[in-house]
């Protein structure tokens, strides 16, 4: 379901550029919260996370210790999510599952997440509150719940994930009643719903009746990014990927190309987002940046979806790249497992490369490498890390045809 550079001083020495002065690393002291979450957000893309930090624990700091008053708890409220909205961002940078986590950052997340939710409902009975601010404590308590059931889901603890999902859906439906200006809640109520639905089973039959919202959910998202938005990256990023599984959902095969869900209109809305997304984040980058693994891989799926193996593998070679940057450069605990699945995926397409598969002119020589493959993923080996086991299994199952496809070709 989804849905986040070098840090900034390494990347300006890199560049030969001068450090940030103090005058202007105090200016952040008085920068309005909502700026200074869309540039923390927009820097998380470019793995710039450690100057936000501090520069966050500030003002919480501050407003901890300032008279209580309803604005103040209000901010307070706000910089709580978002600092713990960095910490959740960086659960995914790092790939963490139900079997791979770092401490200090889940302590993090969970500490800022629940100081954030405590704080909305706090502030919900409060007499004085106005019809906006209210808006305000529902989509912040939603989205606190929402980053909750994310990282509940990928450690597995699916009924807990399931039942904060739910009151993210209802708090964060409260919000837009309140305030149909409140376009951000239209980016968690998209992952919500459609994530939901591609659960499947009693997940999906307990929270949605078992109704396939997929559709509901993709409109959401399609909405939020009409408006204004602060989360525009994760809405972007998380519709690509919901529209990248669409072309490969089997209950998807026998629908006609003008139905909304068919893997030809979700193919053509995948390839308008991604090249959205590169365009408006990553075509001039700060100094230093070797690349974001998330659109790396998005690219790099897209493309064995169109058999275009070549170019895939280009974007999974990015990929190993941006991976060792981080963990020898970045000094990043990033999950060995991620990594593992793009070697394996780079792998599978040096082999259909090498094999002539999309040429026509195919090499009866790869037949060992094509079954060594083939007993890979057999033996539970993996060439896609996704949240959602569903969405996971689903690309999974692509590789693996395309193999046995290629082994029947070539007889082996």
């Amino acid at each position: 379901m989804p849905v986040l550079a070098v840090l900034l001083l390494l990347a300006l020495v890199v560049s030969g550029a001068a450090p940030i002065d103090k005058k202007t690393e105090a200016s952040f002291d008085s920068m309005p919260v909502s700026e200074m979450a869309e540039q923390a957000l927009i820097d998380t893309l470019y793995y710039n996370f450690d100057p936000w930090f501090p520069r966050f624990k500030r003002r919480i700091e501050r407003l901890e210790s300032s008279p209580p008053t309803l604005a103040n708890q209000l901010e307070l409220m706000r910089f709580y999510f978002y600092m713990a909205g960095l910490n959740g961002e960086l659960t995914h940078v790092l790939s963490f599952t139900s079997k791979y986590q770092i401490k200090k950052v889940k302590d993090d997340f969970l500490y800022y997440s629940g100081k954030a939710k405590a704080l909305a409902e706090t502030l919900l009975e409060h007499p004085e509150l106005s019809r906006e601010d209210q808006a305000d404590a529902l989509y912040f308590l939603g989205v606190s719940e929402g980053y909750m059931a994310l990282l509940e889901y990928g450690e597995g603890q699916l009924l807990s994930a399931l039942i904060d999902g739910l009151r993210a859906d209802n708090h964060l439906e409260d919000a837009l009643e309140l305030d149909p200006g409140h376009a951000d809640a239209h980016v968690g109520l998209g992952v919500y719903r459609y994530g939901n639905t591609r659960l499947g089973g009693l997940g999906n039959f307990i929270m949605q009746g078992g109704s396939d919202l997929r559709l509901v959910g993709l409109r959401h998202l399609e909405t939020a990014l009409e408006k204004k938005i602060l989360s525009r990256p994760l809405a972007l990023k998380s519709l690509a990927w919901f529209y990248l599984s669409e072309q490969l959902n089997p209950d998807n095969a026998d629908l006609p190309n003008d139905d909304p869900l068919s893997a030809y209109v979700a193919r053509s809305q995948s390839l308008i987002l991604l090249d959205e997304y590169e365009r408006l984040y990553f075509q001039n980058p700060p100094p230093g940046f070797v690349g974001n693994k998330g659109l790396a891989m998005m690219k790099g799926i897209q493309f064995v979806i169109d058999g275009d193996y070549a170019k895939a593998l280009e974007q999974f070679e990015k990929n190993l790249k941006i991976c060792d940057y981080l963990i020898n450069v970045k000094r990043l605990k990033l999950n060995p497992k991620y990594v593992d699945t793009v070697k394996a995926a780079a792998k599978f397409c040096r082999l259909m490369v090498a094999a002539g598969e999309g040429t026509g002119k195919l090499n009866p020589k790869a037949c060992r490498q094509v079954n060594a493959q083939v007993d890979f993923i057999e033996n539970g080996g993996s060439m896609i890390e996704y949240q959602s086991s569903k969405i996971r299994e689903e690309m999974q199952d692509m590789f693996y045809h395309r193999l046995k496809n290629l082994s029947s070709r070539l007889d082996c």
